[in-house]
């Protein structure tokens, strides 16, 4: 399966291959991760603390199945204490479900 161009920030292989190729399951697996995207993103936006911490765990490890790679890898960045910020982290999240729509809508 193509990306949708080459500034992607996806890797639909990974997806493809989590998938075992199934367009439809690609698709349910999108739609979920955007449903599941706007409390990520709240989060992000309010929580502290563990709260916060799970937020991003959960966003890192869902985002690395997807092929959301970059985004993984601002969250495993927040957990490091390599970025103190949310910031770059949501704006990040956003890009990604911007890509996923696209993806969506084709």
């Amino acid at each position: 399966m193509s990306s949708p161009g080459a500034a992607s920030r996806i890797d639909f292989g990974v997806l493809d291959r989590l998938a075992a190729g199934d367009q439809g399951l690609m698709q349910d697996i999108l739609e979920i991760f955007l449903e599941e995207s706007t409390g990520w993103a709240d989060g992000l936006a309010g929580e502290a603390g563990e709260a916060l911490a799970e937020t991003i765990h959960t966003l890192k490890s869902s985002s690395r199945a997807v092929g959301a790679l970059d985004l993984g890898d601002f969250c495993e960045s927040w957990e490091l204490g390599e970025i103190e910020e949310t910031g770059p982290v949501l704006d990040e999240l956003i890009r990604v479900k911007a890509e996923i729509r696209d993806w969506l809508a084709r």
